[in-house]
């Protein structure tokens, strides 16, 4: 690759400037990519602009025909089909990407034919657009799930994700805005790999029109393409040159070739010969695998000698109505309860995400951007239900704290994970009670969806993955019994890779359980 540019370095053109750029923004701005919750308000959001377009279905003609077959729309979904759909990063990132930057000129196109007054109901609709930062974070978030699952930018192209294939293909102007993101990381290896299957895609129905209300990235895309190809051949080629002078020199030497022979240098490229030896070269770094990606990828040995049993003396109560217990580890203590949490009590608790707020993995630092880990709730209002749950919980651990405490409920987004932390600290969350509660001594966690792939709990300390499983929890200690932190606790939540992730959280403080867990000899 490196020597085949060599020689071409001085016949290449300069590109335009950026199109794609991302400029910061408030993350005060509303955060669809947050959680399935958020993505099913933008996609109705999109269906209240499609259905004033409709109305005027004569006027605008193979023009909204063009648009519609654009944004694959599907008449009459019911409400499971919806969230299946915005399950899937793919669509997620597809929805954000075409309601921020098409749909509004989409909007100005049909107002130029019909006049500003025909959709000026929709002008109010506007700005409840996703903004720069929802569009951003969801590209971040497929590109999370693409190196945590050491997945191939060409198979997510093609909507392939872990080897299974969805009814799903990123269209040619999404492949372009991910390979720039990438470009503007400066992750050239990233960038040349989405712009090769951008170049690959097949020419798009209704291309014309599409060029002429969203404009034709080709021009762009070829010299971007052009540049990372060759920022990446010099990193790999143990080159002295530093990827910022390679890029200098490969934009200062683009010179004064026309596009028709761009166009051709392209072709050459993408010729079978060719073009397999670069797939070779762009997929022959990766990056060294970390416990935390080890634990998502299902790489951890299986643990031995552990065993499922009914638990029927933790409470009184259980020897009337024992509960489905697996051990998961046995120091630290990692167990899971089965069939614990039922549909109607998910009902309930999926009703409390009208009141969800943005959920940070990292304590709030001036002006610092956080990236949301997910939408989430205190469940606080009065309810037999969570009281229920609650006893449970008291059954499950032999532990101590009031029926009528809050549980915190979570869902979670377009590629958003928990990064590796401890519950032993509040890290950026709000507990209720908590200078007098004191510390977490215990954390556990209910399940309340099934997660077709990824979204795994994971401790990297103690080489445990876990899968979630609808209606089962898992329960741990963050605390010794005497009050210092257990460091083996740290854990995480791989990003899910397709699925809709509803957790209810419990966290046991330990001063009410002063004289339930007495001090034991530490070895």
């Amino acid at each position: 690759m490196l020597g085949f540019f060599g020689s071409l370095v001085i016949f290449l053109c300069f590109g335009p400037n950026s199109v794609w750029g991302i400029e910061e923004k408030s993350q005060n701005a509303s955060q669809y990519y947050s959680s399935t919750v958020e993505l099913l308000k933008l996609l109705k959001l999109e269906h209240q602009f499609v259905e004033v377009f409709k109305n005027y279905s004569e006027e605008l003609g193979g023009n909204l025909k063009a648009y519609l077959i654009s944004i694959k729309y599907k008449e009459n979904q019911t409400i499971s089909e919806k969230v299946e759909y915005i399950s899937n990063p793919l669509n997620a990132y597809m929805l954000l990407r075409r309601t921020r930057e098409e749909l509004p000129k989409w909007l100005d196109y049909f107002k130029k034919i019909l006049g500003n007054d025909t959709f000026k109901k929709l002008d109010k609709l506007v700005p409840l657009l996703p903004d720069v930062l929802d569009l951003r974070e969801a590209m971040l978030g497929l590109q999370r799930i693409e190196t945590t699952y050491d997945l191939r930018v060409d198979d997510l192209a093609y909507g392939i994700l872990q080897g299974k294939q969805y009814d799903i293909q990123l269209s040619y102007r999404d492949r372009v805005a991910m390979g720039h993101l990438s470009f503007q990381r400066r992750n050239y290896q990233a960038a040349a790999q989405w712009y090769r299957t951008a170049c690959k895609h097949d020419s798009e129905d209704n291309e014309e029109i599409l060029n002429k209300v969203l404009g034709n990235p080709t021009e762009f895309l070829h010299r971007q393409h052009i540049k990372a190809l060759y920022v990446y051949g010099i990193s790999i080629s143990g080159d002295d040159e530093t990827e910022e002078v390679a890029l200098s020199r490969i934009e200062n030497s683009l010179g004064h070739v026309g596009n028709q022979w761009l166009q051709k240098l392209i072709e050459s490229l993408h010729r079978p010969n060719n073009d397999v030896e670069i797939m070779k070269e762009l997929y022959q770094t990766k990056p060294l695998v970390s416990t935390f990606e080890e634990g998502c990828r299902g790489l951890y040995q299986q643990k031995m000698n552990l065993f499922c049993r009914y638990n029927f003396t933790t409470t009184p109560f259980l020897r009337l109505a024992p509960l489905k217990l697996e051990e998961i580890n046995l120091d630290p203590y990692v167990v899971m309860y089965h069939e614990v949490l039922y549909e109607t009590e998910i009902e309930e608790l999926k009703k409390q995400s009208g009141h969800m707020k943005n959920g940070y993995a990292d304590q709030k630092n001036g002006t610092m951007y956080r990236a949301v880990v997910a939408r989430h709730s205190w469940w606080s209002d009065e309810s037999p239900t969570r009281e229920r749950i609650n006893r449970r919980i008291r059954d499950m651990t032999g532990l101590d704290f009031p029926i009528t405490d809050t549980l915190q409920v979570a869902n979670y987004g377009c590629g958003t994970y928990f990064k590796p932390h401890f519950d032993y600290t509040s890290d950026g969350y709000e507990t209720p009670n908590a200078d007098a509660l004191g510390d977490r001594l215990g954390t556990i966690i209910f399940y309340a969806s099934d997660v077709l792939q990824g979204g795994a709990t994971v401790f990297p300390d103690i080489k445990v993955s876990i899968t979630p499983r609808k209606g089962s929890s898992v329960f741990w200690y963050n605390l010794y019994d005497d009050g210092r932190p257990d460091i083996r606790s740290r854990h995480s939540v791989c990003p899910v890779i397709n699925g809709d992730r509803w957790t209810l959280t419990k966290w046991i403080h330990i001063f009410p359980q002063m004289f339930i867990i007495p001090c034991g000899p530490r070895k």
